[in-house]
């Protein structure tokens, strides 16, 4: 789950995602999408016993169809703006909020130490 997430701000973030997407072929890394966030929508659907389980299963549907939209993109396709706004909703619908200065301008967290 924590890799899905870590995804999801990948997608988020045009900074991150554009680097990220030069790490392998887009078919490989669209597939890794897909699946990460079709196993994040079903994580999200069973969550409970925590404070934060109705967030995450009222996220559910949307991170479904951000998995939905990243599966049925053609092949090879790695430039979908409408991603970066669902992934946005997701973050949001789970109480994850924006960083400072906003997704668009987020370059990831510092390393540890700093």
């Amino acid at each position: 789950m924590v890799e899905a997430l870590n995804l999801l701000t990948v997608l988020a973030a045009p900074r991150l995602f554009e680097q990220w997407r030069t790490q392998a072929p887009a078919e490989e890394l669209r597939t890794v999408l897909q699946s990460r966030m079709a196993a994040l929508a079903d994580s999200c659907a069973k969550a409970w016993g925590s404070p934060d389980a109705e967030r995450f299963r009222s996220a559910a549907a949307r991170v479904r169809r951000l998995a939905d939209s990243l599966a049925t993109a053609p092949t090879g396709d790695l430039k979908n703006p409408g991603w970066s706004a669902q992934a946005r909703e997701c973050l949001d619908a789970m109480g994850v909020q924006a960083p400072p200065g906003g997704w668009e301008a987020f370059e990831g967290l510092p390393p540890q130490g700093e």
